[in-house]
């Protein structure tokens, strides 16, 4: 009896190792780091200020999961190739400026539905994205660069910005 535990003792404790070993050494180890603090301070350029939206979008945001790089089927939000190109001209039809539009997308998602998609996206400035509103404009620079005029400028854009929060607020 006694040799019969030992040994499945033995059998247990090698598979363990065996299972560890494996782990560690063949099975891709992922590392999760907080999002990466961009700052977005008076003065910056319109390309710092694009590039930092692209981060975000691509990072902190996590715009990706749902917004392809360009139009594919089956997606699930509009695609970011034109976006810029797509807000601009919607901004005409409605009677806004591009950068209404903009932050009205961002802030207020569920005021303005793309013909073919669902209401599925939070305002950036809550959870979970929780976006600054250097960030906001950052993203909104981004976005207006796929195929528009980039109009956003920071700090220039933050009462426009501040007009659309309030806005989404008040519904």
């Amino acid at each position: 009896m006694k040799a019969g535990v030992l040994k499945l003792a033995i059998i247990v404790v090698g598979l363990n190792l065996l299972f560890l070993y494996i782990g560690l050494y063949f099975l891709p180890q992922s590392e999760s780091r907080p999002p990466q603090v961009i700052r977005i301070e008076e003065g910056i350029a319109q390309e710092e200020l694009i590039a930092a939206g692209e981060k975000i979008v691509f990072g902190k945001g996590q715009c990706m999961v749902c917004h392809p790089a360009t139009a594919e089927p089956g997606m699930r939000a509009p695609a970011m190739a034109t976006i810029g190109a797509d807000m601009e001209r919607e901004a005409k039809q409605r009677g806004m400026t591009p950068e209404e539009q903009v932050f009205e997308a961002l802030v207020n998602p569920s005021k303005y539905i793309v013909k073919g998609f669902e209401d599925m996206m939070s305002p950036v400035q809550k959870p979970p994205t929780s976006l600054t509103d250097g960030e906001i404009i950052a993203v909104a620079a981004y976005l207006q660069s796929k195929g528009g005029k980039v109009t956003v400028t920071f700090p220039g854009s933050v009462p426009v910005l501040h007009a659309q929060i309030e806005k989404a607020r008040v519904k």
